[in-house]
């Protein structure tokens, strides 16, 4: 359902109402292309993962598994069925845990990879903000040329033609 008279926007007609109010607000913010929180935000995420981590190659990780190997041989040794599948029920849980580590370590470079991509979009967005000048920034700049010529010019013809000029520029530069 479109939002009753919503008219500008090219997605606007298909926005369900409860989105409008986002939508408008991401149309108006001047940083929506910036990326920092979203860099902020990953770096939360990988720290969070990594603290999740308890590497299989741990000391500690071998130990338990050697102890659980351990159980299993006296267990079998001793015909001893129901020791038999609780050591095997260890094992599985310490393979699964393994398991969710290399999920963990997945995401944990596929955020990397994104906050790589992320920190290069936001390095060449700020480096685009600065190649750039306001309208107020050139016409100073043409205002400061126009006063190097004056200075430096004794030709009035000349500067009556170039002060008309820069007023031609000025005025399509500022929109009047």
């Amino acid at each position: 359902m479109a939002a009753p008279g919503f008219k500008h926007g090219r997605y606007s007609k298909y926005l369900p109402g409860r989105l409008v109010g986002r939508y408008e607000e991401a149309r108006a913010d001047p940083e929506l292309l910036a990326l920092r929180d979203e860099i902020a935000l990953v770096d939360v995420r990988v720290v969070e993962l990594l603290q999740r981590l308890e590497t299989g190659e741990s000391p500690r990780g071998w130990a338990q598994l050697r102890g659980v190997y351990d159980s299993l041989e006296r267990a079998q040794s001793n015909n001893d069925a129901q020791g038999i599948a609780t050591a095997l029920q260890t094992f599985e849980s310490i393979i699964e845990g393994g398991g969710q580590e290399d999920a963990t370590w997945g995401e944990t470079i596929a955020l990397l990879n994104q906050r790589r991509k992320l920190v290069e979009s936001e390095r060449k967005r700020l480096v685009e903000m600065q190649q750039m000048i306001t309208t107020e920034q050139a016409l100073a700049l043409l205002a400061r040329i126009q006063r190097v010529i004056l200075d430096n010019v004794d030709d009035r013809r000349v500067i009556t033609a170039i002060s008309a000029e820069f007023k031609r520029i000025a005025v399509v530069e500022s929109g009047r």
